[in-house]
């Protein structure tokens, strides 16, 4: 079934290559006359500037109502081709810009639009998509959403993802897992196994650290902009991310001929490497990227040299094909393909090395009836494994293998006021564990069926209610619903506020687990079949103020779980199991201030707050760091051609005190032990300078005051060795040549 299916998407790549060169062959942009593109007479053109009257290249040029868009080339020039003499809307923005609404008539022999976009004091007209398959701006959004955006990603210029989110989310931790050596996340007292990660709207498979993806699969340089949604409140994407769902939207090709290449050096802490080449032409669109990232091995000793941890560096290439082609202004097909590859560094004392594989492909069809709806067919087969190399033996073992398979329909149609969104979800799963028992195989299938409607009672109320059923094999169904409320009081105060219930069903592995910790004898970590599914009841309420440039916000949230589950020690013996706790609850509070300057100067801080309680034997054995802050200072200005940017980037959290399971040195009987971790900053510095003909370098220093953590902390953050330095070079080649 599996190898079937791969054939049949393979195929589809082949089928929409071939259409790719004959549209190509077919098509001259250049000709409006052409008698192959009779279909297409009639066309809209434009140019795209800035408040400077400087062409803005890249600027997206969407057609409402239909699957047609563009993206502007090196001198801001757009053409569409249509098939009707009639008047369209369009849509036309640019990261950090107003967006613009007009109204054009194509004609046979258009004139030029001349559109000139003026700079965003804010966020809030990012178009977002998680909450609901509606493309609509943050401010207009009743769910409670963050964005990362394209610009933050490029202050920050961070290695990796998880030290992108550290700087943007307050309340984000990312620690280290001793056994697996991997990084591991807990966002405001959630851990990894309540965090719902995706990529363009869909799951990924594989673990990394416990209950975590493996974050090396996101590849920083793929990413166009990151939403986060806090707590179990979006209906489309799962009940179970009971802590969240923070959603990967991927690059696209955004002009007619894009081609970059980007580098990024710091020696011992981390080489990057990316080229990527791109098409949006003749109704294609085409964007193909390659990656080589690589890290060092270091250790970080305590200053009593008894202990010590070791982070174990990479070697990484990443690939990826998305490919598009538009039919007509009412069908179009997405097909992607990704390979991810990590050859991980030797670890001391082992016969063999590790090496993480995954590879994906993922097909969509976008259909529109009308112009006011939308139905939506995919597909993604996602395949990650873990092998062992054997150097003796020079043989290869698989000791880890899951495989996702997600079908999923969607249909999204708007009324007047009323904007009605449902569909099915399919999460068929195959896990091989070494941590089951003789290292067995088993599977599970899960489906849904979700409802949503969005409802702008007026202009000033906008309410959202959604139902989710969720099937499982073992835990048959569950329902599970949602509402969130917009008031927007004024032009300036925004108010929201939501209820969520949330479910997750214990994963293969809380299940079936039957592992010897350590391969000695020192204790057994066993799942539990009996285990009962998680529950939540979520409320969540925020006031956002907005007015010239300043924007500022306050958020709450409060989580209280039934069933969590949480490993127990068995009763006379140090093995541990799977166990459904007592009492679980968390509660936080966030607080978000931006100011923008008008000569380019942007201020930017957030705070969260987190009393994360939960309890095992009587003890809180949280390990949320309670008051967490990041910090963000962004200078960007032009001077004649060229650019430059000064970026500051900090994060701070609270120290802690937390219990956990430790033996008696003079009995050697596990005891529950009082554990404190100190308060803890970070920053970055960057600098860069945009030349002209796409030129773009860059300097750097992480960890600018040169902090280093203790080996005995890592398990609450990945530890740091102190300061280093880094340079960056990317090259637009599409402006280079003025393509």
């Amino acid at each position: 079934m599996m190898k079937k299916t791969i054939s049949i998407l393979c195929f589809l790549l082949g089928v929409v290559s071939a259409l790719t060169t004959v549209s190509a062959r077919g098509i001259d942009d250049d000709n409006d006359n052409d008698n192959s593109n009779k279909r297409y007479r009639y066309a809209v053109k434009g140019v795209v500037v800035d408040e400077n009257g400087d062409p803005l290249a890249g600027a997206a040029v969407r057609v409402v109502g239909t699957t047609l868009g563009v993206g502007t080339n090196s001198d801001g020039e757009f053409t569409i081709r249509l098939e009707d003499k009639k008047t369209y809307t369009l849509m036309i923005s640019f990261m950090g810009y107003e967006p613009q609404k007009l109204y054009a008539a194509s004609a046979t022999n258009p004139e030029t639009l001349n559109v000139k976009l003026q700079p965003s004091n804010n966020q809030l007209n990012e178009i977002v998509v998680t909450g609901s398959f509606v493309e609509k701006p943050l401010k207009d959004v009743p769910v409670l959403t963050r964005v990362i955006s394209q610009k933050d990603i490029q202050a920050l210029n961070p290695m990796n993802v998880e030290t992108l989110l550290q700087y943007e989310l307050p309340g984000l931790q990312i620690g280290y897992n001793s056994m697996s050596q991997q990084p591991e996340i807990n966002y405001q007292g959630m851990g990894g196994e309540y965090m719902l990660f995706l990529i363009d709207g869909e799951r990924v498979s594989g673990e990394g650290a416990d209950h975590n993806v493996d974050f090396n699969r996101f590849n920083v340089d793929d990413i166009e902009r990151i939403e986060v949604i806090k707590g179990a409140q979006s209906t489309i994407y799962g009940s179970n991310a009971l802590g969240g769902v923070i959603n990967i939207i991927t690059k696209s090709a955004n002009r007619p001929f894009t081609a970059n290449l980007n580098a990024r050096y710091a020696g011992n802490n981390g080489q990057k490497y990316t080229g990527s080449i791109g098409l949006n032409k003749y109704g294609i669109s085409s964007l193909t990227s390659l990656t080589h990232r690589k890290m060092d091995t270091y250790t970080i000793g305590d200053d009593d040299s008894s202990t010590s941890s070791t982070v174990w560096g990479y070697n990484i290439w990443d690939f990826s094909e998305k490919l598009g082609y538009t039919f007509s202004e009412k069908l179009s097909v997405e097909l992607k393909g990704s390979r991810y590859w990590n050859q991980r560094a030797i670890r001391t004392g082992r016969l063999y090395q590790e090496y993480y594989v995954d590879y994906t492909l993922s097909g969509k069809v976008k259909y529109l009836p009308t112009k006011d709806q939308q139905i939506t067919v995919g597909y993604i087969y996602d395949n990650y494994k873990k092998d062992n190399h054997y150097f003796r033996l020079d043989s290869t073992y698989t000791n880890y293998r899951n495989i996702k398979q997600t079908p999923r329909i969607d249909y999204t149609g708007k009324f007047g006021d009323h904007t009605i969104s449902a569909g099915f979800e399919g999460d068929i799963e195959y896990l091989h564990h070494y941590m089951l028992e003789d290292s067995a195989h088993v599977n599970n299938q899960a489906y849904a069926f979700y409802a949503q409607e969005d409802w702008n009672i007026t202009d000033r109320w906008n309410v959202v209610v959604g139902v989710r059923a969720d099937y499982h094999e073992k835990y048959h169904w569950h329902v599970t619903p949602k509402i969130s409320a917009m008031w927007r009081t004024t032009d300036f105060l925004t108010l929201r506020a939501g209820y969520a219930q949330g479910f997750r069903s214990p994963s293969l592995k809380e299940l079936y687990m039957s592992y010897d910790m350590g391969g000695m004898g020192w204790f057994m970590i066993y799942g539990n079949p009996d285990l009962k599914p998680e529950t939540s009841n979520q409320v969540s309420a925020s006031a956002e103020f907005n007015h010239g440039g300043l924007n500022a916000s306050v958020s709450f949230a409060h989580n209280r779980f039934k069933n969590k589950i949480e490993y127990m020690s068995l009763s006379g013996s140090s093995d541990m199991q799977y166990v459904n706790a007592e009492n679980a609850k968390t509660t936080s509070v966030e607080t978000i201030v931006r100011y923008r300057f008008d000569f380019g100067l942007m201020l930017t801080g957030s705070y969260a707050y987190t009393d994360d309680y939960t309890e095992v034997d009587g003890y809180n054995a949280s390990t949320t760091r309670p008051h967490m802050a990041t910090f963000n200072i962004m200078y960007s200005r032009k001077f004649g051609k060229v650019g430059f940017d000064c970026n500051l980037n900090g994060q701070w959290g609270s120290h802690l005190n937390t219990y956990s399971m430790d033996a008696d040195e003079t009995t050697g009987d596990y005891t529950y032990v009082r554990t404190s971790y100190p308060s803890r900053t970070l920053c970055s510095l960057n600098v860069g300078l945009r030349l002209p003909r796409g030129i773009s370098v860059g300097a750097g220093i992480d960890n600018l005051f040169n902090y280093k953590d203790k080996a005995s902390n890592s398990s609450l953050q990945v530890p740091q060795k102190g300061i280093s330095f880094l340079g960056t070079l990317s090259l637009n080649l599409a402006d280079m040549f003025g393509l």
